[in-house]
């Protein structure tokens, strides 16, 4: 018996380790692609504890003010162009208040609105 017969084509067992290796890598695509726009990896990293932007202010055309949570603790950021400076760190609120009062004052300004703009309203 020949050796040569019993031993597929070299080219053949390329193509094939090939197209494993790129199925492979097109499913781990894939997989990250799906985690990203489930929200799985933001809820990840926030279970973690990791750095999560709060707030941010434009000062000029190339800096901000940013406030930052990371871990336990809130920082004021001064961002520049060239260097970020730690202008103060407190500990991390539980909860921040929401805002109520201007939500509850459009409907009131809508009102006298209307009746500004209304036929035979005051003018």
């Amino acid at each position: 018996m020949n050796a040569t017969n019993s031993l597929p084509a070299t080219g053949s067992v390329l193509m094939t380790v090939t197209g494993a290796l790129a199925l492979i890598v097109l499913l781990m695509a894939a997989l990250a692609w799906a985690a990203r726009r489930s929200g799985l990896t933001r809820r990840l990293n926030d279970a973690r504890g990791t750095m999560t932007l709060v707030a941010t202010q434009s000062l000029g055309p190339r800096e901000r003010l940013v406030l930052v949570d990371v871990g336990e603790q809130r920082l004021v950021l001064g961002v520049t162009a060239t260097q970020i400076t730690c202008l103060t760190a407190q500990p991390r609120p539980e909860s921040v208040p929401e805002a109520a009062a201007p939500v509850a004052a459009f409907p009131q300004m809508l009102e006298k609105l209307r009746q500004k703009y209304r036929p035979g309203g005051e003018r």
